[in-house]
């Protein structure tokens, strides 16, 4: 599986960590309408860190079963055991953990794979009739700055563009996933869109700190920024006075 980002940066647990602060409220309102509980066999692809699988766990009970894949395992190793099974695994590619599941979720992976349409296709599979497939992308076009920085923009651009190049990024991906699960054949298709404003400074911003943090040696390497404009974008992040909207999580849901 070709991801844009490589797993093993010296700050990846920040950067998981900044992605599962803000978006964990809204997955699990999301996860909870499908009905998931006591019983239920449900697979977490990309797991992470952690956070996700671990909910499932509470929600699944004993009786229940959770497997949580991912191609760079350290930060799960701690769930292992009892009613989770930590597996490594490249989706796009290796066997199904498992089949006949009742729920599988993949939240901000799915969007970094080469062939999303045979992704998609491959996680419906592992779902009974009946199950719930739930994917989480973002839609990076409708990301606007509040205030007015040109240095902050030009240094997303940048780090989009590099994405592009390097792995075939679509920026717009997350939008495409409703229709994407009705040519599917799923049924009861729904999404939801969420976004919010997050200031310098802010817990928020951190996710977009860290990832221009991440993919600045890329940018400059790519001739498309230079040091002190990837450092004028990143003193952005952490003044109280610019505020910017992140770009809009799709979350897209359907049954099997």
């Amino acid at each position: 599986m070709t991801h844009v980002f490589g797993e093993d940066w010296h700050r990846e647990r920040e950067h998981l960590a900044s992605i599962e602060g803000g978006a964990d409220v809204i997955t699990t309102e999301i996860l909870a309408r499908t009905g998931v509980g006591p019983g239920w066999r449900c697979a977490e692809v990309g797991a992470g860190g952690g956070s996700m699988a671990a909910w499932l766990s509470g929600r699944v009970g004993p009786a229940g079963e959770v497997f949580a894949t991912d191609v760079e395992t350290r930060f799960l190793t701690a769930l292992d055991g009892g009613n989770v099974h930590v597996l490594k695994h490249d989706f796009t590619a290796d066997e199904p953990p498992a089949t006949g599941l009742d729920l599988v979720h993949a939240r901000l992976v799915v969007e970094h794979v080469a062939d999303q349409e045979d992704a998609l296709k491959r996680l419906v599979t592992w779902l009974r009739p009946g199950g719930w497939l739930v994917v989480e992308d973002i839609d990076w076009t409708t990301r606007f700055p509040v205030s007015r920085a040109p240095e902050f923009d030009a240094a997303i651009t940048a780090a989009l563009d590099v994405a592009r190049r390097s792995a075939g990024y679509d920026p717009a991906f997350g939008r495409r996933l409703p229709t994407m699960f009705t040519e599917l054949g799923l049924h009861c298709v729904d999404a939801q869109a969420h976004t919010s404003m997050v200031r310098g400074g802010g817990p928020g911003i951190e996710v977009l700190k860290l990832t221009l943090e991440r993919i600045a040696p890329a940018t400059v390497a790519a001739g498309l920024l230079t040091d002190t404009q990837i450092a004028a974008a990143l003193a952005l992040c952490t003044d109280p006075a610019f505020a910017t909207m992140l770009p809009t999580m799709i979350s897209t849901w359907g049954r099997r």
